[in-house]
């Protein structure tokens, strides 16, 4: 499943003419509803416990700036801890959502040309917007980059396996799906070290991928994925989700799984380097 914070920018971003246009209004017609609940949404919850628990397990103690590009409904942003929150997303519609976390500070711009003084952030959050239709990734990972001060940490989350391509991402506004060593090449050639790479959604992955390429096949609409789903089930997805957390936030990485993470860092430059331009 693809974000909320993905899809409600696909909806906004989409333009005309670009993947199924009936498809694409349903979810755009689901979102308000699941703004409502997503606090509550196993999804949701479990990706925010997944995004904490490698931060966690990298030493991130809350003492720092973050910045969250593409930040969608500030959600991720939210739950992490900091000493400051920033927040940009091109889409209103999602700024407005954000708004409900009062202490977070939000700029509507692209995520190719932030309107922020470089080197100030001490993370960067880049969630399910690096693979987006609309964004050039190496534009936006250069973009992210930039904010970084020396030895901060970017933490990406991308749409696993270009195998999975299909309408799920037409509708969502998915334009590439990853795998780790695209994923690598590109962080590299941004000037970061990455420092980890895992997947997540890894135990659900069978059923997921099999649901994916039948309703490819049977032309099946997708958008009941930002429904809630009856509360047993909710809570029984949400605690698979959380216990795929716990094994993240020991160092362990997941082998597979629809989302894929990096974790990277941006290294101070040599001094000499430095006394070199100066």
């Amino acid at each position: 499943m693809s974000g909320p914070r993905t899809q409600q920018r696909s909806e906004e971003r989409r333009e005309a003419g670009m993947g199924p246009v009936a498809s694409a209004a349903q979810w755009g017609a689901a979102l308000p509803a699941l703004y409502a609940h997503e606090e509550m949404h196993w999804w949701t919850r479990g990706m925010f416990a997944c995004t904490r628990a490698i931060l966690s397990a990298d030493g991130w103690s809350g003492a720092g700036a973050v910045l969250d590009v593409g930040c969608g409904s500030g959600g991720a942003l939210a739950h992490l801890p900091a000493r400051r929150r920033v927040g940009v997303d091109i889409a209103p519609l999602a700024l407005a959502y954000a708004r409900r976390h009062a202490d977070l500070a939000l700029l509507c711009a692209s995520a190719m040309s932030l309107p922020l003084a470089p080197a100030q952030f001490d993370l960067v959050l880049a969630l399910d917007m690096l693979d987006q239709r609309q964004v050039d990734s190496r534009q936006a990972l250069l973009a992210c980059a930039g904010q970084l001060r020396p030895d901060g940490r970017l933490l990406l989350r991308v749409s696993a396996h270009p195998w999975l391509r299909g309408a799920h991402d037409e509708a969502t506004g998915t334009g590439a799906r990853m795998n780790a060593r695209q994923l690598r090449t590109l962080i590299q050639a941004a000037g970061l070290s990455v420092r980890r790479l895992t997947f997540a959604n890894f135990t659900l992955f069978p059923l997921a991928a099999s649901r994916r390429l039948l309703a490819d096949t049977l032309s099946q609409p997708l958008a009941q994925d930002l429904q809630l789903p009856p509360a047993p089930l909710n809570r029984l997805l949400r605690m698979v989700l959380q216990g795929e957390a716990r094994w993240l936030r020991s160092g362990r990485n997941l082998p597979w799984g629809l989302s894929l993470y990096a974790l990277a860092i941006k290294r101070p430059e040599p001094r000499g380097a430095r006394e070199a331009r100066s």
